[in-house]
């Protein structure tokens, strides 16, 4: 498996030849970061959001929600969020209809997650705490969202104006993380998962499974001799490329980088063509126990 696959479709619209799409579905369920060449060109009225004062307060990103239309996070009048409702939806239908085309087996059970715009720098942003510091190696997971077992898969351009790229490091393989964090985590606790859900602490009942994946992305955090010593792949994107990941499969750190765009899809498990590869599976062979 290579930590980076370049992926040759250039056109959010156009079929996928089947070789293509295969060797994409394989690599990225594998735990590959697919790289495509495939700019998202904005139109002539969008280059006035291609700054950081859109952002509100302290907020790194600005939301948009397909399911009910709203634009969350930026700072501005109505004039402003519809602006920016149209920009983000396009966006979202463009990765929508790539990815039906590219991983066709997921296409009748994807779920449209938030798409979001990130136009300030990470670089020096100082975060809430060691948790919310994406420059360490992590993979993601939702404190507050109980995923039971469903992917991340995450569709990311980088719109940047200026020829700056957006960098990253690419950790080691979800197994090896697996098999060196979770076994120092707690079990998890079915009455504090049923507390938190009670107290809207979280918004479901937290799994097994997203336990573990909390313990993961805090212990791989926690642990600076791991990010010092872990092997790391470092890569940089372009402006005009995309790259598609499954985020909570992929250890990941983000250096650098402003004015990308991210759309988010949750895939059941029961979708995936190599479903003995996804974390959860993983992670239950690791337990030894049913995680959802």
């Amino acid at each position: 498996m290579n930590a980076i696959e370049t992926i040759f479709v250039t056109d959010w619209q156009a079929p996928v030849a089947p070789a293509t799409a295969a060797h994409a579905l394989d690599a990225l369920e594998a735990g590959s970061v697919l790289r495509l060449p495939l700019p998202f060109v904005l139109q002539a009225d969008e280059q006035s959001l291609l700054s950081p004062t859109l952002l509100s307060g302290a907020r790194k990103n600005i939301s948009y929600n397909p399911a009910n239309d709203r634009v969350q996070g930026a700072d501005g009048e109505a004039a402003l969020e519809a602006q920016l409702r149209g920009f983000l939806g396009r966006y979202h239908r463009s990765t929508r209809t790539l990815i039906e085309h590219l991983f066709a087996p997921y296409a009748a059970q994807l779920i449209d997650g938030r798409t979001s715009y990130r136009p300030a720098e990470i670089a020096g942003r100082v975060p809430k705490s060691w948790r919310h510091d994406d420059t360490r190696l992590h993979v993601d997971a939702f404190p507050a969202t109980p995923v039971h077992g469903r992917r991340l898969l995450r569709v990311f351009n980088n719109i940047n104006p200026h020829g700056e790229p957006r960098r990253w490091r690419v950790g080691e393989p979800f197994a090896d993380v697996a098999a060196r964090f979770a076994p120092r985590a707690p079990k998890p606790s079915s009455l504090k998962s049923a507390l938190m859900a009670a107290t809207k602490i979280t918004k479901s009942r937290r799994s097994g499974y997203d336990h573990y994946m909390l313990q993961l992305h805090d212990g791989m955090k926690a642990d600076l001799a791991y990010q010092a010593q872990v092997p790391k792949t470092p890569v940089e994107f372009a402006p005009g490329e995309t790259w598609i990941v499954y985020s909570d499969q992929v250890s990941h750190a983000v250096l650098s980088g402003r004015y990308m765009l991210e759309q988010t899809f949750y895939v059941p498990v029961a979708a995936l063509q190599y479903p003995e590869r996804s974390p959860l599976k993983v992670l239950e062979a690791v337990t030894g126990r049913a995680l959802v």
